[in-house]
């Protein structure tokens, strides 16, 4: 455990946003959280849960308590011929659990590749991508209640998994500190390349032609290339990915609009919805590439919003609503942040 007054979280955080808060703790054990709680200087203040700052916004110093798990390690749990079962550690990060199932020939993680953060933001916002959720592999989240430090599990059909949501960004949101999260995945032989996004079967069918020879490491690699040439490194210009979400819409309203705009890319869903890409609507809208102060929209995304150097909280958020307020007007659809905003 370690305890850190008055910290800058401009390192923590993808956006490069300078704030500090009161305190920032790193646990790494259940037992780290009652000692906490015993100390009033701690117990009185608001306490936040942070993983690697990958999919927030701060806004201004927080007289507040960040809290952050360390543990970071991997554990098989079970494996069968065709299966195993790994638990893993929140504070580990998640690009290098992924790359490790891969290089051990596990099928599963592989579209998440390059998705920055930790392992214990994936249950939480069940991060996704390329047509893969986390919940498509999540067995068991194991929390520790930041009040009592009583360890908690759920199983996934517990979980209330969603579009980028779940239980612990809702109900138990800044109440239960994902601990441990165990992953089942197939073993090489017994798993089969995901390719219903159809830019990643594109990609993958280049290189390998012959589907029955694609290994989960070729997909991971695959992925990282799009993704870098995709979205800008956050070294160099602080981002926290796709910013907005991708709206959905029913089948009517979809007509309603390809009536007046023309053909627009949609992907339906298991439900009928029709799930329309923001970053089309933003970039026909014309706001990539375009500036406001020290925020940007990505000329090489439009979905990404990013830090030209020295812009604050208020910056990003100011040009996210002017994208919103401007998508609302020419297609009537609102756009839903996917980032956190901290207040």
């Amino acid at each position: 455990m370690h305890i850190h007054a008055n910290y800058s979280l401009k390192d923590r955080n993808t956006f490069k946003i300078d704030i500090k808060t009161q305190y920032f703790v790193e646990i790494s054990k259940q037992s780290d959280i009652p000692v906490l709680r015993s100390d009033m200087k701690l117990a009185v203040l608001p306490w936040v849960i942070m993983g690697g700052g990958s999919n927030i916004l701060f806004t201004q110093d927080m007289e507040k308590v960040v809290v952050t798990c360390q543990f970071d390690k991997i554990r098989v749990m079970k494996e069968d011929a065709e299966n195993i079962w790994l638990s893993v550690g929140a504070g580990m990060q998640w690009h290098e659990f992924v790359k490790y199932t891969v290089e051990n020939g596990y099928w599963g993680l592989e579209n998440l590749a390059m998705i920055p953060g930790t392992v214990g933001a994936a249950p939480v916002q069940n991060i996704g991508a390329y047509g893969a959720e986390a919940r498509d592999t999540i067995t068991r989240v194991q929390t520790l209640n930041l009040f009592t430090g009583e360890r908690q599990e759920y199983r996934n059909s517990e979980c209330n998994f969603g579009y980028r949501t779940s239980l612990f960004k809702q109900e138990f949101e800044n109440r239960l500190l994902v601990h441990r999260v165990t992953f089942r995945l197939r073993k090489a032989g017994y798993g089969h390349p995901n390719l219903v996004y159809d830019p990643l079967k594109e990609a993958v069918l280049d290189d390998f032609p012959n589907l029955e020879a694609v290994r989960s490491i070729d997909v991971f690699d695959t992925v990282i290339n799009i993704r870098q040439n995709k979205v800008p490194d956050p070294r160099i210009y602080g981002n926290a990915g796709s910013f907005f979400k991708n709206p959905l819409i029913t089948e009517a309203y979809y007509q309603e609009l390809t009536a007046i705009h023309g053909d627009i890319p949609f992907h339906k869903t298991v439900h009928n919805e029709y799930k329309i890409p923001a970053a089309w609507l933003i970039e026909q809208a014309g706001w990539k590439g375009r500036t406001l102060r020290q925020a940007g929209v990505s000329e090489k995304h439009a979905l990404v919003l990013v830090n030209l150097g020295k812009a604050n909280g208020q910056d990003i958020i100011d040009l996210a609503e002017c994208i919103q307020e401007d998508i609302d007007h020419k297609y009537g659809i609102h756009l839903e942040k996917e980032v956190i905003i901290m207040k």
